[in-house]
């Protein structure tokens, strides 16, 4: 995947808010509009990765105290091993949608005459 980041969108739009530091704000504000959909998807990119990281740091934390005293800490032990073992066994084919299972509905009855 190319996603940009952040970071990496930084030298660009110093450079542009250089260029553009003499210009009405309204030429300014054109020159920066398409800078807008890379830049929250940069940010997007970076705020999951983040979240990501921190919760594995939290999921190693919980493991390391746990693993401390295992005899003590089995119940969580076990859980970590669980979650674990249903993250790698993700299918890989996407769940059928139910709407599409559904039954056609039936026939209206006919009115009484």
């Amino acid at each position: 995947m190319n996603a940009s980041t952040l970071p990496s969108l930084l030298p660009g739009l110093a450079a542009a808010g250089t260029a553009l530091a003499d210009a009405p704000w309204w030429i300014t504000v054109v020159f920066l509009l398409p800078a807008l959909p890379a830049l929250a998807s940069g940010t997007a990119t970076l705020i999951t990765a983040r979240s990501d990281a921190r919760t594995r740091a939290m999921w190693d934390r919980h493991e390391d105290t746990y693993l401390t005293d295992p005899d003590r800490y089995r119940a969580g032990l076990d859980h970590i091993a669980r979650v674990r073992q249903s993250l790698a066994v993700q299918p890989s084919v996407p769940a059928p949608d139910p709407a599409a299972q559904s039954q056609p509905p039936a026939e209206p009855s006919p009115a009484p005459p």
